[in-house]
């Protein structure tokens, strides 16, 4: 099929023809019969038809338009649409006419035409087809040479404000029918680029969300609840995606507290902050705040925000630290965002690029502008012509700097018109660059890059004059030792972020001269972790979390003890690290209270749990209950301020009050006698640690029900796992039993090791407590009464030993030779052959010893060796709060285990860990027939 002369003859006009050609044909295909013919539309105007052709050549998504709405190219036609500026007024009465859907509207007899707008959501539908013809328009405008930088930015501008405002105004009203009005105002700002009214094709629109005062909607709806809400519909409207293509990305983080702040803030909370916290980068975006929508009376609470900050962005004093700030801002974009391979092609970010010139803009500003009113201007070229005026850089200069802004965000258009896709680099492509040089009128690529290089030095000139050269004194001494990182570089990078020596935009001089002095104590605690590579990363996320880093970094100042408290947490266990990581102020709140010298007892944590100080619904508090206090404990642990005894009794005894408390939530408490076994029952937890327990009554579901509300999972993560394996018949009885059924078990087939396991047992709870106890009594000192004792546990840990062990029988403290099975199984055997119930082993043998049935140097030594080998696993279980029961195997994680483990070598460690092993081994003899202990008949030498 042969294509029309006249798209060839268009098509050949342009600078890609082929794209013109093809998107064309695709047109004149689909072209609705009801519009007059398209050869006619275009060859009405002429000059249109060589804008549209251009148009079609460098803007792929601008064919798209056109083929997705036809009847937009014959509104382009009309010159009073694409050869003329349009304000926001004439904007808006197009959004009007297409919402009131003139194609219906003119099928329609006058008499029975209505005003009443579409349906509330399709508004919003319409909204994006307008604002897609819009931008159609802007860009056609530009590339034919009809409009300005400056007036495309403005009309860009002008069509987001209608869409913020018409989300805004829609929701506000939908909401305010449904909840009630709330006795004060809603305002939105826009920010930035959006502040400034000069966005481009592919930018975010910057917003911050505020109202007048904080109060009630009604007894159960507060005025934040209400906004918050508003603001979280205005955000998902703009980014719901919808077939008639996006209406703007909305990005919130030049908002106090960034993403990590609360959505909507009340004017008062927004002036305590800045006033508080606020930093050089905050007055720099504040400098191009702008009211843009908001309630009825907004625009009072507008210039009440403007009156209250207006010192804080335009100080009366403002000193060179400032300049040292946005000029470190620079260098860390150009490092880490931008990089060297990038530098000389990202016409915004890189060398002598658009974002210079705005900070050489701003800087002169903030710097004058309180003394010069006028200065005060959001728009970045009004800007440069008002410090025109004070010849604060000759005059040349300025010009040159007026002219390259020009260029460079004429460059930016070109390379967003293409796709509407957030890009700022130049291609790499001489193709696509040849294209790029013609649609800015250039004849090759030789001119555009000479073009490009003369304006980019100039900037890059005056952003020297104005800001200078980086100044020491924001960066931690030169000589900083990083050597015993592994990653040194890294390290530096993470402490150049931390004090804003690294560029980085959210810090005040004041919090980078805290830091300036915080670093070198930073690092000397860090000097001494088995992990500094990680305690550094962990230290940087939790100062990213908790808020004002000035106020945090003036505390550790001030309280090294806390400084040491975190740095040594930060290495020893990872999963306490991400507790205190997404709730930092726990750490604050556990100095402060002072509780880290104190051990707390189960009548203790009973009333902690009682009091529910955040008001959440109990399986949400039971588990964030349980999270705090383990970073308490956890830091006792860490810093020496409890032995590893008092550690296992407070860990044990906040799971019995957290498992009593969940069964009493239950309405369990007389359903159930709820009993512990193993670990749980001695009184011996640690870190990674299952709860084995046993259900004495008639109701498995019951059961059922304290195992899932203890075991699920929710925001706050779960309470404690648990395991009920030891019951009878184990995953193939029923999960709970009566009395009399336990009882009756063990007279009819309950084996030995079970009888054993009872040596452990303690009732915790429930109406069965004493009754069980004294049956568990009772089965136990009738197998306790046998001959064979000894040979019956020593058969049980044989069967242990060669079921469990790994080839390694060295790194195997727990099941190896000498481990802690041995020690634990050889004192079980020994209460009962003595008739001592104790479910402690410590306890246990310091009973024996007192009783006579051990002699007192043998159970002290194994006391020690005991001790030393929980301590091992109990170090090693902290790290990611999981069972581990062997030594790791390579040197580099056996050293930091050494360091952790209080020891100065290697060799002294693993020399007191044999030790352990073989005085385990010989004070606590199993004896087991010959060849029943797989790979533990005896203990290597420790490697070297």
């Amino acid at each position: 099929m042969s294509v029309p002369a006249w798209i060839e003859t268009l098509a050949a006009s342009a600078i890609e023809p082929a794209p013109v050609r093809r998107a064309l044909e695709q047109l004149a295909a689909c072209w609705p019969t009801v519009l007059p013919p398209l050869a006619e539309v275009i060859a009405a105007r002429p000059e249109f038809g060589a804008a549209l052709a251009h148009l079609l050549s460098v803007s792929p998504v601008s064919a798209k338009k056109v083929l997705s709405d036809p009847a937009a190219l014959t509104w382009l036609t009309q010159p009073e649409v694409s050869q003329s500026a349009r304000g926001p007024g004439r904007m808006r009465a197009d959004y009007v006419a297409i919402e009131r859907g003139p194609e219906v509207q003119s099928a329609i007899p006058e008499n029975a035409r209505t005003e009443s707008p579409r349906p509330f959501d399709e508004r919003f539908q319409v909204l994006r087809r307008w604002k897609a013809r819009e931008l159609l328009r802007i860009a056609l405008r530009e590339v034919a040479g009809w409009s300005s930088i400056e007036q495309s930015t403005l009309e860009l501008t002008g069509v987001a404000e209608i869409c913020l405002q018409t989300v805004t105004t829609g929701w506000l009203g939908e909401l305010e029918r449904k909840l009630g009005r709330p006795q004060t105002e809603f305002a939105v700002l826009g920010m930035g680029k959006f502040g400034g009214q000069e966005l481009n094709y592919s930018s975010d629109i910057d917003v911050i969300f505020f109202y007048g005062e904080d109060g009630q909607l009604n007894p159960r709806f507060s005025h934040l609840e209400f906004f918050t809400r508003l603001a979280e519909k205005i955000v998902g409207t703009f980014s719901a995606p919808e077939a008639a293509g996006p209406l703007f990305r909305i990005d919130l983080r030049l908002r106090p507290e960034g993403a990590s702040g609360p959505l909507v803030r009340s004017l008062d909370s927004m002036e305590n902050y800045y006033a508080a916290l606020g930093e050089t980068w905050e007055r720099m975006a504040l400098s191009k705040a702008r009211l843009l929508a908001g309630s009825e009376a907004s625009a009072e609470l507008g210039y009440e925000f403007s009156h209250r900050l207006q010192a804080f962005v335009y100080p009366r004093t403002a000193s060179h630290d400032m300049v040292d700030e946005i000029r470190a801002i620079k260098v860390r974009i150009e490092r880490e965002i931008v990089g060297r391979e990038d530098l000389h092609r990202n016409v915004k970010l890189g060398y002598g690029g658009i974002r210079e010139v705005e900070f050489v803009t701003q800087t002169l500003q903030l710097l004058h502008g309180a003394k010069h009113a006028f200065l005060q201007e959001r728009n970045t070229l009004k800007a440069l012509r008002s410090l025109r005026q004070l010849d604060l850089i000759p005059a040349d200069n300025m010009e040159a700097l007026i002219a390259a802004y020009r260029f460079l965000r004429t460059v930016e258009h070109r390379l967003q018109i293409e796709h509407e896709a957030q890009t700022h680099t130049l291609p790499s492509d001489l193709e696509a660059l040849q294209r790029l040089a013609a649609s800015l009128g250039l004849a090759d690529v030789a001119a555009f890059r000479a073009a490009l290089a003369r304006h980019t030095q100039q900037v890059r000139t005056v952003f020297d004059e104005v800001l200078g050269a980086s100044r020491p004194g924001l960066a931690a001494a030169p000589d900083a030792d990083l050597s015993f990182f592994r990653e040194p570089v890294h390290a530096r990078r993470a402490l150049d972020d931390l004090g804003g020596a690294g560029g980085s935009a959210r810090f005040s001089p004041r919090t980078s001269k805290l830091f300036a002095r915080l670093e070198p104590l930073l690092l000397d605690q860090l000097r001494r972790v088995a992990d500094p590579d990680t305690a550094l990363t962990s230290f940087v996320r939790f100062v990213e979390r908790y808020g004002s880093r000035g106020m945090l970094f003036e505390t550790l100042l001030v309280n090294a003890r806390v400084l040491e408290l975190l740095v040594r947490l930060f290495d020893a266990s990872r999963f306490l690290t991400e507790i205190a990581v997404r709730r930092p102020q726990l750490i604050e709140e556990i100095a402060r209270t002072g509780s880290l010298g104190e051990a707390l007892a189960l009548p203790d944590y009973f009333r902690g749990l009682a009091r529910n100080e955040e008001g959440l619904a109990w399986p949400d508090w039971v588990r964030a209950y349980r999270r705090s206090q383990l970073l308490r404990i956890g830091l006792r642990d860490v810093l020496g301020f409890a032995t590893l005894q008092e550690v296992q009794a407070e860990y044990s005894a906040l799971a019995e009050a957290c498992v009593v408390f969940t069964q009493g939530q239950l309405g369990l408490a007389d359903a159930l006698t709820l009993v512990a076994m193993g670990k749980f029952g001695g009184r011996e937890l640690t870190y990674g640690a299952d709860l084995d327990v046993i259900f004495i009554g008639d109701d498995s579901k019951a059961a059922a029900a304290l195992l899932q509300a203890m075991t699920s999972t929710t925001a706050e993560g779960i309470v404690f796992p648990m395991d009920a394996r030891l019951r009878p018949e184990g995953v193939a009885g029923p999960l709970a039993c009566s009395l009399a059924s336990y009882e009756a078990y063990f007279e009819k087939r309950g084996q030995f090791w079970e009888a054993q396991a009872l040596t452990k047992s303690r009732a915790l709870s429930g109406p069965w407590r004493e009754d069980f106890t004294e049956c568990a009594h009772r089965i136990w000192r009738r197998f306790a009464a046998r001959d064979d004792v000894m040979a019956q546990v020593a058969s049980m840990h044989a069967r242990v030993v060669r079921e469990r062990s790994g080839e390694d029988d060295f790194l195997d403290f727990k099941t190896g030779t000498g481990g802690l099975m041995q020690a634990e199984f050889f004192t079980q055997a020994q209460q009962m052959r003595s008739g001592l119930w104790e479910p402690n082993t410590l306890a246990a043998l310091s009973a024996l010893s007192a009783g006579g049935a051990l002699p007192a140097d043998t159970a002290t030594r194994l006391t020690e060796r005991y001790l030393f080998l929980r301590r091992v696993e109990s170090v090693l279980r902290r790290v990611e709060d999981k069972s581990v029961s062997k030594l790791p195997a390579d040197e580099a994680s056996q050293r930091a285990l050494v360091l952790r483990c209080g020891f100065a070598t290697r060799e002294a460690f693993l020399q007191e860990y044999r030790q352990a092993r073989c005085g385990i081994r010989d004070d606590a003899p199993m004896e087991a027939p010959a060849g029943a202990r797989g790979n533990g008949a005896g203990l290597p030498p420790a490697p070297t």
